[in-house]
């Protein structure tokens, strides 16, 4: 962390595509000038967040996101997992994506019966792409990212490592990327266990937290299921969501891009994204002062911490 007693962090969720717009808050961050002390992602909110620890200059991002997303290497991965049409979506849309490979058939078929759908040596090669060879205590912003361990439950807080182990481990959709062991946890997706990380950040220093959820909410999500799979799967997201709700509560201010409806692997609607997060993020300015402002008295300008409810606790294991 920062050298400041009273420290703010940034806590960016998952969301595929649509977390995307996390780009445009730190676009508004970075010209604003805003103090980050500490930045908190779940899934795609950790390789975006993890970007920014290592250039803190969303362009540069953006460039290198671009750059992947046009490359050969991204085309050969995409190519795993494309679809010739795009069911409904919901929080993430990857269980509607199954509910479309149920009506193709594709789960009688050899490829659903591997551990991932991507290979690992696939997956190791964008991830290379995308991510910096550093270790995470190096990174010039303090950052942290969620995994969930898979053979326990637990949410795993990975704060030291290399980062692009970390953010694999983060990013990891089960039955699509390859499980990430990590001194011996086998890891996958954070978004799974807590997709809005406010408690991990609260946990790791945080007096003042803002979060940027970019998911859906209950509301957007895909017409009333007419099949009993897509009941099974409705419901399963719902549980994600209200999960999320609980997981987010602990932020002092929350910003909610509204997206809407937006295919998961959609990165062609990069810019669109951004300047959504961008007008959500400037929106939410006044609050964040204000908010700012109390926390800072309530915690004595940083002395006493977490200055939450009597009882807090955070149930993750930190590493």
């Amino acid at each position: 962390m920062s050298g400041r007693l009273f420290k703010s962090a940034l806590v960016l969720s998952g969301g595929s595509a649509r977390a995307l717009s996390h780009l445009g808050v730190l676009e508004v961050i970075q010209r604003r000038k805003m103090e980050v002390d500490l930045i908190v992602g779940s899934s795609m909110g950790a390789l975006i967040g993890g970007l920014f620890a290592y250039y803190r200059d969303p362009a540069r991002i953006i460039a290198r996101l671009g750059g992947v997303f046009k490359s050969d290497l991204f085309i050969r991965t995409s190519s795993v997992i494309a679809a010739e049409e795009h069911p409904q979506l919901g929080p993430d849309g990857f269980f509607n994506r199954f509910i479309w490979l149920f009506r193709k058939g594709v789960y009688y078929t050899h490829t659903m019966i591997r551990k991932e759908m991507v290979p690992e040596g696939l997956y190791e090669e964008i991830i290379a792409a995308l991510v910096p060879d550093i270790f995470i205590e190096d990174l010039p912003i303090p950052f942290a990212c969620v995994a969930m361990d898979l053979l326990t439950g637990d949410e795993i807080i990975i704060s030291k490592g290399p980062l692009r182990r970390a953010i694999a481990a983060s990013s990891a959709i089960p039955g699509l990327f390859p499980v990430v062991e990590i001194d011996g946890r086998p890891l996958v997706d954070g978004g799974w266990v807590d997709n809005v990380p406010v408690a991990p950040a609260i946990a790791l220093g945080a007096h003042f937290v803002i979060a940027v959820d970019a998911t859906l909410e209950i509301s957007g999500m895909a017409e009333y299921p007419q099949s009993a799979i897509e009941i099974v799967f409705r419901c399963n997201e719902i549980t994600r969501v209200v999960l999320t709700r609980h997981r987010k509560s602990l932020a002092d201010v929350l910003v909610s891009p509204q997206i809407g409806q937006l295919f998961w692997a959609d990165f062609k609607s990069m810019d669109r994204c951004i300047e959504i997060g961008r007008n959500a993020f400037e929106k939410a300015i006044p609050e964040i002062v204000r908010k700012k402002a109390i926390r800072r008295a309530l915690t004595i300008n940083g002395l006493l911490h977490p200055a939450r409810i009597s009882g807090w606790r955070h149930p993750f294991s930190i590493f």
